[in-house]
C-alpha cells in the first residue's frame, strides 16, 4: 500500500538545519520562493514517475520537508499574507488500533484502521509541523502508478492517528505561497497518466 517509513537519511540533516537557522530576512524571501516553485514542479511530476527508487524517495522527502520548513519560517518571519496564514487544507486521517499489540520490526501501517477515516481541516502551520516533526512519513505509491500522496503523523499525533494528504494538495500549498494567493490545482486523469492541468499558469 505504501512505501515503508524511512527514518534517518535526509530528514535528520534537514531538522538540524531547521534548528540552526533564524528568521528569514525579507531580502532572501525570493530565493525561498524560487525553491518552493521548483519543489512544486518536481512533486507534480511524481504523478507520472512510475520507477520509484531510493534516490527519488530521497529527493521527494527533501522537497516536502524543506518546503514545509520554508513555509513555516516565512510565516514566523511575518512574510506571508493574512489570507495564506489562515490557509486550511482538507485531508483525512485513520485512527490507531487501540487493541493492537505492537511487535518488533512491525510495519507502521499494521497499527492503523485504514477501513475507517475522519475528515480534518489542518491550518497551514499545523500541517507543516506535522511533516517537520513527523514520526511517520510514507509516500503512497500504488503499483504501476506514480506517487499519489503521503501518509504522515507527528511524534505526538501518531499515537492517535495517521494523516493522508493528496500530492496535488501539497503542490497547491507550495504554489499558493509562491503566488501569495490561494491556488487549487485540478487533476486530469487519462488512463495511467495523471497531471495538474493548470500547473503551467501558476509556475
Amino acid at each position: 500500500m505504501a512505501q515503508q517509513c524511512q527514518f534517518g537519511r535526509g530528514v535528520h540533516i534537514i531538522r538540524y538545519v531547521c534548528r540552526s537557522l533564524a528568521l528569514i530576512e525579507d531580502y532572501t524571501k525570493e530565493y525561498w520562493l524560487n525553491e518552493l516553485r521548483e519543489s512544486a514542479k518536481f512533486l507534480e511530476s511524481l504523478y507520472r514517475t512510475i520507477l520509484w527508487d531510493n534516490e527519488l524517495e530521497f529527493k521527494t522527502e527533501k522537497a516536502v520537508f524543506l518546503g514545509c520548513y520554508a513555509i513555516r519560517k516565512l510565516k514566523e518571519s511575518k512574510l506571508l499574507s493574512t489570507e495564506l496564514s489562515g490557509f486550511n487544507t482538507s485531508l483525512i486521517s485513520h485512527p490507531i488500533k487501540t487493541d493492537h499489540k505492537t511487535e518488533d520490526g512491525e510495519k507502521w501501517s499494521k497499527k492503523y484502521h485504514f477501513g475507517q477515516s475522519d475528515k480534518h481541516e489542518l491550518a497551514l502551520e499545523r500541517l507543516c509541523n506535522q511533516f517537520i516533526h513527523s514520526k511517520i512519513y510514507s509516500p503512497f505509491v500504488p503499483g504501476g502508478l506514480g506517487c499519489m500522496g503521503f501518509f504522515f503523523a507527528s511524534d505526538k499525533e501518531y499515537k492517535k492517528r495517521v494523516y493522508y494528504v493528496q500530492l496535488v494538495k501539497i503542490v497547491s500549498i507550495f504554489l499558493s505561497v509562491v503566488k501569495n494567493k490561494k491556488i487549487n490545482l485540478e487533476l486530469e486523469v487519462n488512463g495511467a497518466n495523471v497531471s495538474a492541468v493548470n500547473l503551467a499558469m501558476h509556475t
